[in-house]
């Protein structure tokens, strides 16, 4: 699943998601989102997607999670945006500066009224030998 996020010049308009056979792009206009963001988000997004998967169509929907954005200037130095996902909620905690609050507020309006069409894949983790 290819996660793409474009920033796109002219008249303002509101964020918003396009899906495609391999995945999705989240449209922001170039005020709302920085390229660093646009770059951050892309990466934050695709590691969610791993996570959540389209629901089979014969599958009933879900229910609606709540999922947010806060914007914060204590972040680590080399933190960007933070995912806390759970299978009950989403909140992104994001450094100030990458992303205004009103696209951060829409998109994520966005990403809920979609998530009863999402389920949540359970993690599979592998520890490796090391070589002795």
């Amino acid at each position: 699943m290819t996660i793409e996020v474009e920033r796109v010049p002219g008249e303002y308009f509101t964020p918003y998601i396009k899906d495609h056979d391999s995945g999705c792009v989240f449209f922001f206009h170039e005020d709302d989102i920085t390229d660093e963001g646009a770059d951050a988000f892309a990466e934050a997004f695709t590691q969610q997607a791993i996570r959540w998967k389209p629901r089979p169509p014969s599958a009933p929907r879900g229910p609606q999670i709540p999922i947010w954005m806060e914007l914060r200037a204590d972040l680590p130095d080399d933190c960007a945006v933070i995912v806390d996902d759970h299978p009950d909620y989403i909140r992104y905690l994001v450094r100030c500066g990458l992303i205004q609050q009103r696209a951060a507020d829409e998109i994520t309006r966005v990403q809920s009224e979609r998530s009863p069409d999402w389920e949540r894949t359970p993690a599979r983790y592998v520890a490796r030998l090391r070589a002795l």
